[in-house]
């Protein structure tokens, strides 16, 4: 089932280069409007619309698609879950989409509404006409999601980048947030990243391809690479097709994660490849006044589907 909350006009976008274009894709016709400044092609926007669709099929509790406004464009959100539960979003990381929390939605959904949102200005099915460019355009983002949704205050879950969304919006406006989870946040590193994610993530940026995409995969999961891994497919076709950019991902101070003061949840795994895990686990609970923060075994950077019954878990208890 789809639904839209409101429609958003398309007469306000101010673009350049070639016009708009219909693409198809397969499993279901989908006219979506190709923002040059997201994809490099039309053709690659298709591509990546095929693997949404196919890792949504395989969504493993029932939903629904919203579309809503927002000053920035219309966010997409896969929304599963009793509608009178607590509410908690769900924030994905870079070259992502709402797909990424598909290992987690049956025991999220159970017993919260469980929002998964496409980032705004990433892969996915959000349209923006206005790219965030600062940290407060993306917390203004999220709380006009908030407020069509009609939500006074959510949990928000964020994974990778989408841990950046979340502090951020908690840093902005704590009031709508009521408790916090971070898993393998990239906010928490200490200036350059890893040799070991250095080593496998240059070659996808200067010179994206399935082979780097593939090799990319293999530093960020513990498992490695698996052909029949949606999550691994869809960063590999998205990092491949969206035009390169360099999210606003600013390094928070001590005094600002001093400055969160609901509950936080902070899961980071092992063999984590953006920064040393212990280290960041240290400094988050010298710091984060409410915290509750552990080291999953066997995971890397992608830790929702290197230990999702762990990982899942762990949520569970804290929000319980």
């Amino acid at each position: 089932m789809r639904t839209q909350i409101a429609s958003v006009g398309r007469s306000d976008w101010i673009l350049s280069g070639p016009p708009f274009e219909k693409v198809s894709i397969e499993m279901m016709e989908v006219n979506m409007t190709t923002d040059p400044c997201i994809y490099k092609s039309p053709e690659g926007q298709a591509k990546c619309l095929a693997v949404y669709e196919t890792a949504l099929a395989h969504w493993p509790a029932p939903y629904e698609q919203l579309d809503i406004p927002t000053r920035f464009g219309s966010t997409h959100i896969i929304a599963s879950g009793p509608k009178n539960a607590p509410p908690l979003a769900l924030l994905h990381g870079n070259w992502a989409t709402a797909m990424m929390w598909s290992s987690a939605i049956s025991k999220l959904s159970r017993d919260y509404r469980a929002y998964a949102l496409d980032q705004i200005d990433d892969v996915g099915k959000s349209i923006p006409t206005r790219i965030p460019a600062s940290r407060s355009d993306y917390a203004e983002w999220l709380l006009d999601v908030l407020d069509q949704l009609e939500l006074q205050q959510a949990d928000i879950a964020g994974l990778s980048y989408g841990g950046f969304l979340a502090v951020n919006l908690a840093l902005h406006s704590p009031d709508r947030v009521k408790r916090l989870i971070l898993l393998c946040p990239g906010v928490l590193s200490f200036g350059l990243p890893t040799r070991k994610y250095a080593i496998h993530g240059l070659p996808l940026i200067l010179f994206p391809s399935r082979l780097t995409g593939k090799w990319l995969v293999q530093g960020l999961s513990a498992k490695g690479y698996h052909s029949n891994d949606l999550e691994a497919e869809q960063l590999i076709i998205s990092a491949m097709n969206l035009r390169s950019r360099i999210p606003f991902r600013p390094v928070f101070n001590d005094d600002e994660f001093r400055n969160l003061k609901m509950p936080v949840l902070l899961l980071i795994g092992d063999r984590e490849v953006l920064y040393d895990a212990r280290s960041a686990i240290n400094r988050a609970r010298q710091l984060i006044p409410h915290i509750e923060a552990e080291i999953i075994s066997n995971a890397g950077h992608m830790l929702s589907t290197d230990q999702p019954e762990i990982v899942n878990e762990h949520i569970l208890k804290f929000l319980a």
